[in-house]
């Protein structure tokens, strides 16, 4: 018997080898059949958690923010003018209440305190303080 029946049915030698071909083409088709319905039923199942990602993305692409880096650069300029002006205020207010209080060191000092070196060594120390909180809160 050969292993795959003959496509023409004038090349079968006996009518008994005509049989056996035929029972073995109906064992081949029913698990050719099998198979599919195998495959259905993983397909069926495959075809449910593909439509919950689809969802799933769907939903995720609703709350998702997209940013040029054009938006991106101004929102980081605004947040960091509002750090610089905060720092501004806190040194002009230190530097006030230094003028009514008193400077530290006594009279004999508030020339010096009062001298343009020194407040802008002051406002670039406490800016430098503000620069540094706000990027310790705002790094990424």
């Amino acid at each position: 018997m050969a292993l795959r029946p003959p496509r023409d049915p004038h090349k079968v030698g006996s009518f008994a080898e005509l049989r056996s071909h035929y029972t073995e083409l109906w064992e081949e088709l029913d698990e050719c059949r099998r198979m599919k319905g195998a495959t259905n039923v993983i397909l069926r199942a495959r075809t449910g958690e593909v439509r919950g990602a689809r969802a799933d993305a769907k939903a995720a692409r609703g709350q998702l923010v997209t940013l040029s880096r054009h938006q991106k650069a101004k929102d980081e300029a605004n947040k960091a003018g509002y750090w610089s002006g905060a720092a501004a205020i806190a040194v002009t207010m230190m530097y006030e209440a230094f003028k009514v209080v008193g400077f530290p060191g006594g009279r004999a000092w508030a020339e010096w305190w009062g001298h343009e070196a020194v407040y802008g060594a002051i406002v670039w120390s406490v800016t430098m303080g503000f620069g540094w909180a706000y990027r310790a809160t705002h790094s990424t």
